[in-house]
């Protein structure tokens, strides 16, 4: 693993998943590059911890689709084909989340508006920084947001695994928002929140196709 980067621990959470988030967060913002070898004993030597809640979190994002085990081999950060994002993970997501959103849509309110607005300024704070991490981090929030409202857990870790695995390949094969100052990127954020807003299904499912696509 690459003596650039090191994780730290946080003691408000549990050991294993707050070594998930640290690795996940790793992978998807692309401080730690596909293909490249994770060690669990490095791991426990670079976070002082032991190596059980590290096998665990690994287990974890193994089935997210962002680690990869072979047989008696180490463990590696995953590859993510253009293919798989066009013509499964894409497609995926829209059935998720336009399931997801029809399903909250009755008891929306503007308490959620708020929320998805100020998760959309900290995203725009985080763009005008060209904060790449904090820019991931705040666009995956406002969909998982949204997710979250079905309180159906099942749906929530099949969206995660499927959402992270297309930002982790955004990440390492694009850098078409960075151009003009991220403004595609709040532009379509902030058109899908209006579109929300409308609570008219009509309005916003082909908005978020367009988002998604």
């Amino acid at each position: 693993m690459s003596s650039e980067f090191r994780f730290s621990i946080k003691k408000t959470d549990t050991l294993r998943n707050q070594i998930y988030q640290d690795i996940k967060d790793a992978v998807i913002s692309g401080k730690l590059k596909p293909g490249q070898r994770l060690r669990e004993q490095d791991l426990s030597r670079d976070m002082g911890v032991s190596r059980g809640p590290i096998r665990e979190a690994i287990l974890l994002l193994e089935r997210e689709g962002l680690l990869v085990t072979q047989t008696h081999r180490e463990t590696t950060v995953a590859h993510v084909e253009k293919v798989e994002v066009d013509q499964l993970l894409n497609p995926l997501r829209v059935l998720l989340e336009s399931y997801c959103i029809q399903t909250i849509l009755p008891r929306l309110n503007e308490a959620h508006f708020s929320d998805l607005d100020n998760i959309l300024n900290e995203l725009i704070e985080a763009c005008k920084n060209s904060d790449l991490s904090a820019i991931v981090k705040k666009d995956l929030q406002i969909h998982e947001y949204l997710v979250a409202l079905t309180e159906e857990p099942y749906l929530i870790s099949l969206w995660s695994g499927v959402s992270s695995r297309i930002v982790f390949h955004f990440i390492n094969n694009s850098h078409v928002h960075q151009q003009n100052d991220f403004s595609q990127l709040i532009d379509e954020h902030r058109e899908l929140l209006d579109a929300i807003k409308t609570k008219d299904w009509a309005i916003i499912e082909p908005v978020l196709r367009r988002h998604i696509y």
